[in-house]
Parts: C-alpha cells; sequence; structure tokens
C-alpha cells in the first residue's frame, strides 16, 4: 500500500476516532435523559430509515468505480455524463422514498410496542428523518466522486464538523427538555449544511467536473446496468445483516430490549467504522490499479490490507470480548451488563470473520468481479434473518446474536477466501497463514493479558478501566513484533519517516509479495 492510501485512511481513522469518542460519552447521556423506551424508538426509526437506502440500486459504488478508473484515463467527459445521470435518477428515487415515506408514517410507528406518550412524536419524527434521507441520498453522488478521487481528506473534514455540531446540538436540544423530534430536526439541518460544503469542494477540488443533461453511451450504459445490479444487491444485503437486528428485537420483544440490544451492537458498528475507514480506500484503488495493468499491487493490497485490517480490529476486539461485561458495566451501568455483554461477544465473533474480508471485499468490487458475492449475501441475509427471528422467540436477545453469527461464519470463513486466492492469483494458504494467522496469534498475549487484569483488579470506574487497557497494550504490540512487524509499521509510519527510508515502502512491500 503507498503512502497516498495510508494518508487517506489517517484521516478517515482521525474523523472515525473523533466520532467513535463522541458517540461513546453521548450515549450514556442519551439513554439517561431520553429514557430506555424513547431511545429504543429512536433507534428503532433510524434503523427504519436506513433501510430507504436501498433505493440506491448501486449506484453510490458505481459512481466510484467507474469514477476511479475514467478519471485515471482522463476521460473527463465520460465522468460528467455518467454522474450526471445518476445524480438525477437519484433524485428522482429520493422524491419517491420521500412519499413513500409520508405515506407509510402510521404504519411504521404503530408496529413498534412502544408507550402511546411517544407515537405522534415518533410519526412526526419519521417524515423529518425520511427527509433528511431524501437530501442525503440525492447529494450523495457528489461524495462518491470525491471518494473516487481518493480525498477522503475533505470527506473527513466535513464529517469531524458534522459529529461536533451533531454533538453540541444534542446535548443543548436534549437538556432544555426536547426529545426525539428535536434531534430529527437536527439532522435534516445537518445534512442540508454537509450537502452544501459537499458540493463547493467538489468544485474547487475537480474543476472538469459538471452536471450536464445527457445518456451514456451504450457500452458505458450496459458496464453500469451489470455493476449496479450486483452492487445493489449486496448493499440490499447488508441491510439485512447488520440493520435488521434492532427491528427484528423492537416487533417481537420490546422497546427496552432494543436499547439492550443497541448498547452490544453500536460497539460493534464503532468497531466496523474504524476498519472501514482504512479499507474504504481499497475498492477506487482497485479500480485504478486494474485500469493501469498494476496486477502485482493488487496481491500486496490484498496481503498488506488484509493484515492491517486486523491489527486494526483486534486489539479493540481482544479487550471488548474479554472485558466487555466490566466495561458495560461501567460505562452504561450494570443493569445491562450480563445482557448486553453477551450480545456483544456473540457479534464480535461474527465481527471479525467479516472484517477479515473486508480488503477482500473492497478489491472484489474494485474489479467488478462482485457477481458472486451477492449470491452469499442473498443467502447470508435470508439466513441471518430466519434464525434471528426464531431464536429471538425462544432465547431472546441472545437469539438474535446468533442469528447474526451463524451464517456470517459460514460465508466468511468458507467461501471468501478461496475465491479472493483465485482473483488475486494467491495460494490460499499462504494468504490465510500470512495475513490472517499473525496477527491472531499477535493478539493472544493482549487477550491473556486482558483476562488476567479483569480477574485480579477490578476497575471502579472508566479513567482507571482505559488505565488497564492501555497498561496492557505493550502485551499487543509485543505480539505483532514477534509476528508482523513490518505491516504494523506500514500502518503505523509517517510521512516523516518514510521520506527518510533508505527503500520506499511500497517497493519493499512489493519485494515481500514477490518473495511469499
Amino acid at each position: 500500500m503507498s503512502y497516498k492510501i495510508l494518508r487517506s485512511a489517517s484521516f478517515n481513522w482521525v474523523a472515525l476516532a473523533i466520532q467513535v469518542l463522541v458517540g461513546f460519552f453521548l450515549t450514556p447521556f442519551v439513554v439517561r435523559r431520553l429514557g430506555a423506551d424513547a431511545y429504543g424508538v429512536w433507534t428503532y426509526l433510524v434503523s427504519a430509515i436506513s433501510f430507504m437506502s436501498l433505493l440506491d440500486l448501486g449506484l453510490r459504488g458505481t459512481v466510484t468505480r467507474f469514477v476511479a478508473r475514467d478519471h485515471a484515463r482522463g476521460d473527463h467527459d465520460t465522468v460528467n455524463v455518467l454522474v450526471s445521470t445518476i445524480f438525477w435518477f437519484r433524485a428522482i428515487l429520493s422524491f419517491l422514498a420521500f412519499a413513500v415515506g409520508a405515506a407509510c408514517s402510521g404504519l411504521i410507528t404503530e408496529s413498534l410496542q412502544m408507550p402511546e406518550s411517544l407515537y405522534s412524536d415518533a410519526k412526526l419524527a419519521f417524515l423529518i428523518l425520511a427527509a433528511s434521507f431524501a437530501i442525503k441520498f440525492t447529494t450523495g453522488v457528489l461524495r462518491g466522486v470525491l471518494a473516487a478521487l481518493h480525498r477522503f481528506d475533505l470527506i473527513s473534514i466535513v464529517g469531524i464538523v458534522q459529529t461536533g455540531a451533531r454533538a453540541t446540538g444534542v446535548v443543548l436540544l436534549l437538556n432544555a427538555g426536547h426529545g426525539i423530534l428535536a434531534l430529527a430536526i437536527l439532522e435534516l439541518a445537518l445534512v442540508l449544511a454537509v450537502a452544501a460544503a459537499e458540493r463547493l469542494l467538489l468544485l474547487a477540488k475537480y474543476r472538469e467536473f459538471r452536471i450536464v443533461l445527457r445518456l451514456p453511451n451504450r457500452e458505458t450504459l450496459r458496464q453500469v446496468v451489470s455493476y449496479s445490479f450486483y452492487a445493489y444487491v449486496i448493499n440490499v444485503c447488508i441491510h439485512v445483516i447488520y440493520y435488521t437486528d434492532n427491528i427484528v428485537v423492537g416487533m417481537t420483544l420490546t422497546t427496552a430490549a432494543v436499547t439492550t440490544y443497541a448498547i452490544g451492537g453500536g460497539l460493534i458498528e464503532y468497531l466496523r467504522q474504524i476498519v472501514s475507514s482504512l479499507t474504504v480506500t481499497f475498492t477506487p484503488v482497485a479500480s485504478s490499479m486494474e485500469a493501469r495493468g498494476h496486477t502485482d499491487q493488487l496481491r500486496a493490497l490484498l496481503l498488506r490490507g488484509t493484515t492491517a485490517a486486523l491489527l486494526v480490529a483486534l486489539p479493540i476486539a481482544t479487550a471488548l470480548f474479554v472485558r466487555g461485561h466490566t466495561f458495560i458495566g461501567i460505562w452504561m451501568g450494570p443493569e445491562y451488563a450480563d445482557a448486553s455483554s453477551e450480545v456483544l461477544s456473540v457479534l464480535l465473533v461474527a465481527a471479525i470473520a467479516g472484517i477479515a474480508n473486508t480488503t477482500s471485499g473492497g478489491i472484489a468490487l474494485g474489479l467488478g468481479r462482485h457477481a458472486v458475492v451477492a449470491g452469499w449475501a442473498v443467502g447470508e441475509a435470508i439466513c441471518n434473518l430466519v434464525l434471528s427471528i426464531l431464536l429471538a422467540r425462544r432465547f431472546g436477545v441472545i437469539g438474535v446474536a446468533w442469528g447474526t453469527l451463524i451464517p456470517s461464519l459460514v460465508i466468511h470463513l468458507l467461501l471468501w477466501p478461496p475465491y479472493i486466492s483465485r482473483i488475486v492469483d494467491v495460494p490460499m494458504w499462504r494468504y490465510l497463514v500470512s495475513s490472517w494467522g499473525r496477527p491472531v496469534l499477535a493478539a493472544v498475549p493482549f487477550g491473556i493479558g486482558c483476562w488476567a487484569v479483569d480477574t485480579l483488579w477490578t476497575p471502579s470506574n472508566l479513567f482507571v478501566f482505559f488505565a488497564q487497557i492501555f497498561a496492557t497494550l505493550p502485551l499487543f504490540a509485543l505480539g505483532v513484533v514477534i509476528f508482523c512487524r513490518a505491516e504494523f509499521l506500514m500502518v503505523l509510519r509517517s510521512k516523516w519517516v518514510q521520506e527518510r527510508l533508505p527503500v520506499p515502502i511500497e517497493r519493499r512491500v512489493m519485494a515481500s509479495t514477490r518473495k511469499s
């Protein structure tokens, strides 16, 4: 991976670190101010709105894939025609989505088991969130263009400002006694501001870009339809897999149970976002490499990108798996420690299996080799939904988590490794040993240390808890030094260090890949 990729990822990491920290400190405040029922309703509404993004039809990923390729070739006219076509099409879909949301708002809120006092605010909040989605959905094409240009720095800066503004607004509104309706209005205002900012940034950084009224040629349109169809199927299935759990819990159990599940599930979402801040750069990079015929670099991207993703995720996942009960008890309160930590432990296993293949997924999308993946995703989504509903009725919230885990392990452990190995022509056993095995081994000493500390010294507050985590982190560093020192340095190396290396890091990665 080049310094440019790592630089883009570093901006994502900073933005996400701020988002995670804000969410970490804000979540207990919001839960206590709103109450378990109102917070459960808010989580349910946000999850329901997220399903409107299924109208995307795979077009956001299509923008990133083809703009990265055509921009690398200098074909700006094709970029303008393609993006403009998708922009206007999504604008029409956005209007339809809002209309459908307005018509169904009563049915959606009535399907949730909530106190009658929340019905009116919940219905209005859903309408406002639907309007926010319509605006965000239309202008999201512009963010896709910035991503294709590898301008994750600009996207991240906008995200940081948005996170700060949202946190400030939430604190002020809830302290003033407002509820979920005020939170929905705040979200609408932020979406409008972000859309305007991203439009201005794109005009400044890509001067050849224009929104025009012209259809792409037949061959480009054929490629777009073929690519977007399978990308759309995958997107639908991802939403079923990751975002139906809260809805299943709300419809089969209670709104308070949604809060219990969302605490564990929210931590998993933070973990996925942290890794995504690195791997989101891989799809446009893979498309650019394909356009230039750099197949050796694709192999390096797979091997080193997978290792880097696991090195980022495993210390967090290990600490949460071993000490999740203690952490949630201090963070959210002892009443949530037992049930939420059980959900967390089960979902962590599924998350790590998925994270091990995030680089593979980015490469498959970047190369347009995702038709087979779409079929897997359909099977996983169906099994996930059916199992979650059946197990929820028998075992409660932990049953929903197991319904997510079982199909995830089948897909990520049995199907992904041989497929991606064939695509980039890397022996599967070497890919698994080098990119999966070594990071897992590196985390073992840290896991033992976390268990020992949690057993011998129960922390009284979050400050002590995090002090314990940082005190045991050198054990993870020791494991990394022993098993995967080169990848760790690649992730953390700054531009200052890289400029002083005798051999550029890209050449060291390629040399290591050729030797293997």
